[in-house]
């Protein structure tokens, strides 16, 4: 049957394999053309070429929106795919570091993106490599996934750790399949995500006090005093320089958060005044929390391990003191809104995650209740 210029075309090719004919289209993209099997022959099936119409047609739209399959997307392997995906990583890392934050602030978040990165090659190195990167991503099936979500939990691993790597191999499919040429025709049906355990600790202001006191040193003090009362990130304090505090206010930079977003803060009057004793003397560029000697306070472990002992709770961790905070401001009325603002919480959602009951409050409710 004659074809309109411009539709490409259909013919059948008979093999021993297909002794009826197989169906092949051929169309043109970029000022080449190709060749393709559809898949599609007379012998299992009586609408085959109708349906080589419909995959022909399928086809020339694809070449005209820019999104048609590379002619690789057969070949690749799921490697190919992890490194694509490893370079735009870097990429998007490395462009969401501000070009005008101070000289430390930007080797901090250099830093801090190169360590995630080298984190998620580990993680695919150790795992994910020996059981996908050989494997042509086209084959790659939702059994698949699904039995090595499954063989994971079996060796133990826990339900967050392989949340972690299934999300590192979908990133990498989904690259894949967005790439022009496409690298990958589809991205697989991912199992659904496990239901992770966060944790739930917190300490109360009593508890604090006995932790604050059984820390000698002043930076060190005065780092984990602003820590409980306003909520913020570990890297967020460590990395903190004199020159973003000021008028009583501690201010930090867009692109210098997790959540990339600038935020500046109002200090409570005895975190003001710790804040203040740390600056004092020091340059505006010179790190807020320092050791006695100057040095920024980087690995306090022994000395979190001794204060934590010496107040009863041992497994107390160091971000608590971000979910304590968190807790304090709503047992104090605090709106939510000004206090997702103080912590740097974007959605409702973590904030709620992080406001931790206990069976005191519960027991308060049934007062009021």
């Amino acid at each position: 049957m004659t074809r309109l210029y411009g539709t490409g075309s259909l013919y059948r090719r008979k093999t021993k394999r297909h002794p009826d004919g197989q169906w092949w289209i051929r169309y043109c993209t970029a000022a080449r053309r190709v060749t393709e099997k559809s898949d599609f022959c007379e012998c299992h099936d009586k609408q085959a070429e109708s349906k080589a119409v419909k995959f022909l047609a399928k086809r020339i739209g694809q070449a005209e929106a820019g999104s048609l399959p590379s002619p690789r997307a057969q070949r690749t392997l799921v490697c190919d795919l992890a490194e694509t995906m490893f370079k735009i990583r870097r990429a998007e890392i490395l462009s969401k570091i501000p070009e005008n934050l101070p000289g430390p602030t930007h080797a901090w978040k250099t830093a801090q993106g190169e360590r995630v990165l080298k984190e998620h090659r580990a993680r695919w190195d150790k795992h994910l490599a020996p059981v996908f990167s050989d494997r042509k991503a086209t084959l790659v099936t939702a059994a698949d996934l699904s039995e090595y979500q499954a063989a994971r939990i079996k060796a133990g691993a826990r339900f967050a750790t392989i949340n972690r790597e299934m999300q590192l191999l979908r990133r990498a499919f989904k690259l894949g399949a967005d790439a022009r040429p496409k690298l990958v025709t589809d991205v697989p049906k991912f199992p659904a995500k496990l239901a992770e355990s966060p944790r739930t600790g917190f300490i109360e202001d009593e508890v604090f006090q006995k932790l604050h006191a059984a820390i000698a040193e002043p930076g060190l003090r005065a780092l984990i005093l602003t820590a409980f009362r306003l909520g913020f990130r570990k890297a967020e304090l460590q990395n903190l320089l004199c020159l973003q505090l000021a008028d009583g206010w501690v201010r930090l930079f867009a692109g210098a958060t997790k959540n990339g977003k600038a935020r500046a803060v109002k200090l409570p009057d005895d975190v003001n005044e710790a804040l203040a004793a740390c600056a004092k003397g020091k340059a505006p560029d010179a790190y807020l929390f320092t050791w006695r000697d100057g040095s920024q306070i980087r690995d306090f472990r022994g000395a979190w391990e001794k204060a934590t002992k010496a107040a009863g709770v041992p497994k107390l961790i160091f971000h608590d003191l971000r979910r304590s905070a968190v807790r304090r401001m709503r047992k104090k009325g605090v709106p939510t809104s000004t206090a997702m603002q103080i912590t740097g919480h974007l959605t409702r959602m973590v904030f709620d995650n992080y406001d931790a009951a206990n069976a005191d409050d519960v027991a308060e409710a049934a007062k009021i209740l």
